[in-house]
């Protein structure tokens, strides 16, 4: 059989009935994985409405009622079958069961035969199908377009669903794969999960820029190990050298030198190159013996991946090519260096590549935990310094990492963490990109506080100005955009409200996602229809919290004394739930009012940020 005949359309592939096994995980996937599908399908979609999309590979063992057992695939073949649904309503039964697993079972035909789901359960199976559901339907489609928007659940309602569902059932497919009917399903299930990684993209293109300097044995083992420590975006940079570091940071390691040529250690000795075999074995010639100086703990999460910062240092590398679209998403990442690797110096490239990491160590938010927040988590903004330090006789360097900046930390970590929260997706970190660009040389790195928070400001400002979705910001008729009103536009008057009075508000930008109408939508009557999804009446809050407090009364989200109001809410929805409880009430008239203040607040944007600097 031939790769062709195993291709089937997502039509073909449910008219089959499949069967998840008891051995297979719960359905795991969160609201990046299903975002990115549903972007992908749609992105391709746009591309060429006639083309076929391969989405992977669906791995079956037929059972002897002709049901398919789900080997491999089973978390991306539940979530196309949720889609499925959403798409044509007359879809009533599922084509995917759960193996003793009633609870879903029940939750799948409910969904299917009727459209609707569980709202509140306390069961975790359950609640996460609830949430999948949630995130299918608030996916933004168009977040590559920073200055549109367009919701799936909206998406559904356009006369060009037509054509988008007819592409999904039609030109999406999967590679269905049959296993023969004698193999040991456990033991094979057991391999596949046991199975050494495949060589990862940007493992490949390490190979190939190698290749073209292997003539230089300094020059690849330099190459090697700036390579393999850019790769571990989880760590700062400094950290990850140890002989060297001064050679790359300076006397202080706080700067950035970088010399194509002989690489000296510290102590005088050479690094020794490795060939192009022991590289792709996994082999570094990263520092890994210990030392006696203690460098400072500084392990964070990264808000990008290795893979779309090569591709950000790529579209920088190349950005006099006004020609040249590079995008950001690190999925494209080996063929667009594969289209451009004859243009590619290795050593020059390799240049760039660990002065950015340097630059985004040092002026990109990263987050820490921190018991005392609520979500265990803190956003940090870091750079590294030397100092020496005597133990005994001996005399000892260390790094350590104190604050970027020691004026206007605050407001720049409150802006830079804005952005972050509402462009969450790594692929498409269009403000990363802008920020990134300041920076050309090594007297960048020693920008002044106030100069950096003017950019990020200016850059904030025209991320707002540009979005032709705020036009609709006037007195009347109100913004009326409901769940569709842009996130953006939530953080954005946070950010200007926390700017204008500090000392008012203690909250910090966290992933919520989730529109939140303050008077519910259940409470909708003629006298309020025509302001429920005005911006007066709406927050942003996480997912769980607007599940929690569903259809709870606007004094009962409010109450001082309930489980909902915290003095580290979002400056937005404090100030909504402080006039709730001042009025003892929550109606037209406080919601056009909370409008007004807010239309108000847009109009001294400018004014608002630029006091902010003379503070």
């Amino acid at each position: 059989m031939g790769v062709k005949d195993l291709n089937k359309s997502i039509r073909e592939i449910f008219q089959s009935n499949y069967v998840v096994p008891l051995y297979q995980r719960n359905f795991a996937w969160t609201d990046d994985e299903i975002h990115q599908l549903l972007r992908d399908i749609y992105e391709n979609y746009n591309k060429d409405p006639k083309g076929f999309y391969f989405i992977g590979t669906l791995v079956v063992l037929k059972r002897k009622n002709g049901d398919f057992e789900v080997i491999d695939g089973q978390q991306r073949l539940t979530t196309l079958s949720l889609i499925a649904k959403k798409l044509d309503t007359s879809l009533h039964t599922s084509k995917l069961q759960y193996d003793s697993r009633p609870e879903v079972e029940s939750f799948l035909s409910t969904y299917y035969q009727r459209g609707e789901v569980v709202t509140t359960t306390t069961n975790h199976l359950v609640s996460h199908f609830n949430e999948a559901i949630e995130y299918i339907e608030t996916v933004d489609l168009k977040i590559k377009a920073p200055n549109e928007t367009l919701k799936f659940i909206d998406f559904l309602k356009m006369d060009a669903i037509s054509g988008f569902k007819d592409y999904f059932f039609n030109q999406v497919q999967l590679v269905k794969v049959e296993i023969p009917s004698d193999i040991d399903v456990a033991h094979y299930f057991e391999v596949m999960n046991n199975r050494g990684e495949q060589l990862e993209e940007h493992e490949i293109i390490k190979a190939r820029l190698l290749d073209k300097i292997q003539t230089n044995k300094s020059g690849t083992a330099q190459f090697s190990k700036i390579w393999d420590a850019c790769s571990q975006m989880n760590q700062p940079i400094q950290r990850l050298f140890k002989k060297d570091r001064a050679g790359f940071f300076g006397k202080n390691f706080n700067s950035y030198h970088f010399k194509a040529d002989e690489d000296i250690n510290e102590d005088g000795t050479k690094d020794t190159s490795l060939s192009i075999h022991q590289i792709l074995s996994g082999e570094s010639i990263l520092d890994t013996e210990e030392s006696n100086d203690i460098d400072q703990k500084e392990d964070f999460e990264s808000i990008i991946d290795f893979p779309n910062f090569l591709m950000h240092v790529l579209k920088l590398y190349f950005e006099d090519d006004e020609a040249l679209n590079i995008p950001l998403n690190g999925d494209e990442l080996l063929k667009w260096f594969e289209d451009l690797e004859d243009q590619i110096d290795p050593l020059e490239f390799i240049d760039f590549l660990l002065y950015y990491r340097v630059v985004f160590d040092r002026f990109i938010v990263t987050v820490i935990e921190d018991e005392k927040s609520e979500d265990n988590s803190k956003w940090i903004l870091h750079k590294p310094e030397m100092y020496y330090y005597k133990k005994g006789n001996k005399k000892y360097k260390k790094l350590q990492y104190k604050n970027t900046f020691s004026a206007f930390q605050e407001p720049i970590i409150k802006c830079l963490s804005m952005l972050q929260v509402t462009f969450r997706t790594k692929k498409y970190k269009n403000y990363l990109q802008e920020i990134l660009s300041w920076f050309t040389d090594v007297e960048d790195l020693e920008i002044e506080s106030k100069d950096f928070l003017t950019k990020l400001n200016a850059l904030v400002i025209n991320t707002f100005n540009d979005n032709r979705n705020y036009d609709n910001l006037v007195k009347e008729p109100h913004y009326n955009e409901g769940t569709s009103t842009p996130h953006f536009l939530f953080n954005f008057i946070d950010y200007l409200y926390w700017t204008e009075c500090p000392n008012e508000y203690s909250f910090e930008f966290k992933y919520r996602n989730s529109v939140e109408h303050h008077l519910p939508q259940s409470y909708r009557n003629k006298a309020n229809a025509d302001v429920l999804d005005c911006l007066g009446n709406l927050c942003l809050v996480s997912k769980s919290g607007n599940s929690k407090m569903n259809d709870e009364s606007p004094k009962g989200k409010a109450d001082k004394t309930g489980k909902y109001y915290k003095a580290s809410l979002p400056a937005k929805q404090l100030i909504i739930y402080n006039k709730t409880n001042l009025k003892h009430k929550w109606g037209k008239e406080e919601i056009l009012n909370h409008y007004y203040d807010v239309l108000g607040l847009l109009a001294r944007k400018e004014e608002i940020l630029k006091a902010s600097l003379d503070k």
